[in-house]
């Protein structure tokens, strides 16, 4: 049995994906599930505590808080010891990275996807999974997608990397060589090495004070006082070899202008201050953090203030900074005849080349300058296949109908092995494209509904002659692959009996599926769970107006289609234009949060919750909790039942994932 730990886990798409696969008598525990989203809690409490009886923890926090990591690592301890964690999932919200949304500078959302490389880094997982639109590939002309590969690159095995080091050293010594890039190379990854060390014992030493704390006999303030301190503590120690190689710098630019009058004070300033800078890193990353946080919190999305703010972040950026110092060096270079004072800045623009590329790429660096230079390492190759903890192809493209989910969601996936496990290339789709789940029948018996209705079990008479189609006749397995087995059977069978393992799961069986209004844990109450057969099936109480519109784009194909046709129609008089029409006998849109974006082919009406699960393969006994819609600031606090369907990962894809994964994991 494999364990997983779900990220970003929203309404839980990659949890149940998982949860369905199994190979050769290997499957998955479901250890933990995170998410900022406290009614996303309440989906996972009751469909994986409650209702298929595991002892999965929820950790509800957000990721970029500085103490994340921290509890998390707490959270796993104390519920499960020190079980190793064997795959990650996640999806970093991607409204920034979306092709059809509007892309906003200093996002928040932006930055998680490196949040989330840091928690792999500490966990260590076999395999990692992050998920994305596909505008993630050609945000910021791609330098987003190289900077995630980078930063996959550099999470590094630092036991290796040590190694490594010394063995360099040894052969330098060997050869009486003191190559001047080598050396600086070598300087800039003990850097690297104790940024690391730095990390790990100031966090073993705030977890084991905080254990401390809590058995101490204090106040709820004063506890909450000594733990901020701490935490400040924590994230401002500074590392002491970078500070140093940062002094020498500065102290070599002196030495080399010192009585030279062809370069001003000024001009010589601007390069030592960005030594200076780069020697604070861990506070300038800080710094710039609060102010994105304080962007976010604030909503300066539109405000007069956001250029302003935005300006103090680009200043505060580590790169930027580099990149004008670089610019200066070459500047002064250029125009300087001092001889010393060229080597010297030829020096530390190399440093400053070196400083942020990140640790892969400077060892990438050493081997080049160790081959160059006939230096002695007999064991270079397999010590270099070591440091690089992760191996990585490139991001894969993925159709969800292509994995028997009757929706065409496009969707990016990096899936990463630790250097120990077998590189996964592709997800083999399960269905051809002339097998694909059409939408009629995926949802083609749910459409007994009523405007303004509310069922709470399925319509045997609907259902009876909904059979007698053609549609009703489609055979698959629970992969979506067409069969005549005995074992297959249609969308909606599987879709209403369950795609889970009932032998794993006997608690389905017991009881219908549960229903709770709570928004979050604190307003839960067991004792307020509403069991029906059919849960989030409700239709919006539309008016006559929205009904008419709808049956005039019913009868065109779609809303432009009908402007055109009828272009003096009032009832075309709407501020919405995104409207799409359901073609039965294909695949729907990518689901959004939005339910009136989608109407139904033959019902003047928006899709239920139930309708858009299905439409993402969820079962039926899976329900989404709390509020149905909501608006406004609520959105905030609430994650509606439309949001939380909408942003889910379609459990048969991530199914399918998980299925490769299984076939390769060591």
């Amino acid at each position: 049995m494999s364990t997983f730990i779900d990220m970003f886990a929203g309404a839980g798409g990659f949890s149940e994906g998982f949860l369905q696969a199994e190979y050769k008598g290997n499957y998955f525990d479901f250890l933990l599930a995170s998410d900022i989203n406290p009614t996303c809690e309440v989906t996972h409490y009751i469909r994986y505590n409650l209702q298929l009886g595991l002892n999965t923890a929820f950790l509800t926090k957000d990721i970029s808080d500085p103490d994340f990591i921290e509890v998390l690592l707490a959270t796993i301890k104390h519920k499960f010891g020190n079980k190793e964690i064997d795959v990650l999932t996640g999806g970093p919200p991607c409204q920034s990275f979306s092709l059809a949304g509007e892309r906003r500078k200093n996002d928040k959302k932006d930055d998680l996807f490196s949040y989330y490389l840091k928690v792999i880094g500490t966990l260590k997982p076999k395999y990692f999974i992050m998920e994305n639109v596909a505008g993630i590939l050609t945000k910021d002309n791609g330098r987003i997608k190289e900077r995630i590969l980078r930063e996959i690159r550099n999470i590094v095995d630092y036991s290796a990397l040590d190694r490594f080091i010394k063995s360099v050293e040894k052969g330098m010594d060997i050869n009486h060589s003191s190559i001047t890039e080598l050396n600086l190379c070598i300087k800039i990854l003990k850097i690297w090495q104790e940024n690391n060390r730095l990390i790990e014992e100031r966090r073993n030493d705030y977890l084991s004070i905080l254990e401390n704390l809590d058995a101490e006999n204090l106040s709820t303030t004063q506890k909450s006082f000594l733990e901020a301190s701490l935490f400040e503590n924590k994230n401002t120690i500074a590392n002491s070899i970078l500070e140093e190689l940062c002094a020498s710098l500065s102290s070599q630019l002196v030495d080399a202008f010192r009585n030279d009058k062809q370069t001003t004070e000024d001009e010589r300033n601007v390069i030592r201050q960005a030594v200076s800078l780069i020697s604070k890193t861990t506070l300038l990353n800080k710094l710039q953090h609060e102010i994105k946080k304080q962007i976010n919190t604030a909503q300066l999305k539109r405000s007069i203030y956001k250029t302003q703010f935005d300006q103090i972040t680009d200043w505060l950026n580590l790169e930027s900074i580099i990149d004008i110092a670089k610019t200066q060096c070459d500047k002064i270079i250029s125009n300087s005849t001092n001889s010393k004072a060229k080597a010297v800045l030829s020096y530390i623009k190399l440093a400053l080349e070196i400083i942020p590329e990140g640790p892969y790429a400077t060892v990438q660096r050493v081997k080049d300058l160790i081959t160059e230079n006939d230096i002695e390492y007999p064991n270079l190759e397999s010590d270099l296949k070591a440091i690089s903890l992760y191996k990585i192809a490139k991001p894969m493209i993925l159709h969800a109908s292509d994995y028997g989910v009757p929706q065409n969601r496009v969707r990016v996936v990096f899936i990463g092995c630790r250097n120990d496990q077998n590189l996964i290339t592709s997800i083999p789709p399960t269905v051809t494209s002339s097998e694909k789940v059409t939408i009629e029948e995926a949802i083609g018996d749910l459409n007994y509904i009523e405007i303004g209705s509310h069922p709470l079990n399925y319509d045997s008479a609907f259902y009876a002659k909904f059979k007698k189609t053609k549609k009703w006749n489609i055979m698959r397995y629970q992969d979506g692959s067409l069969s005549a087995d005995k074992e297959s059977k249609t969308y909606i069978e599987w879709s209403r009996q369950g795609r889970l393992n009932p032998e794993r799961f006997p608690n389905l069986k017991k009881e219908d599926p549960s229903y709770s209004k709570a928004n979050s844990m604190a307003e839960f109450k067991e004792n307020d769970i509403l069991r029906a057969k059919l849960q989030n099936h409700e239709t919006s109480n539309h008016n006559e107006l929205v009904q008419k519109r709808y049956e005039i784009m019913r009868k065109y194909g779609g809303y432009q289609e009908a402007k055109e046709a009828e272009p003096d129609n009032p009832l075309m008089e709407t501020k919405k234009r995104n409207y799409t029409v359901l073609n039965p006998n294909d695949q729907a849109p990518t689901i959004t949060t939005m339910p009136d974006d989608f109407v139904h082919y033959a019902a003047n009406r928006s899709l239920t919750v139930r309708e858009m699960a299905r439409l993402q393969s969820f079962d039926d006994s899976f329900v989404f909790q709390g509020k149905r819609a909501t608006g406004g600031d609520k959105r905030k606090d609430e994650t509606p039942q439309f949001t939380q369907v909408g942003n889910a990962v379609p459990p048969l894809m991530a199914r399918a994932i998980a299925m490769e994964i299984l076939k390769n994991i060591k």
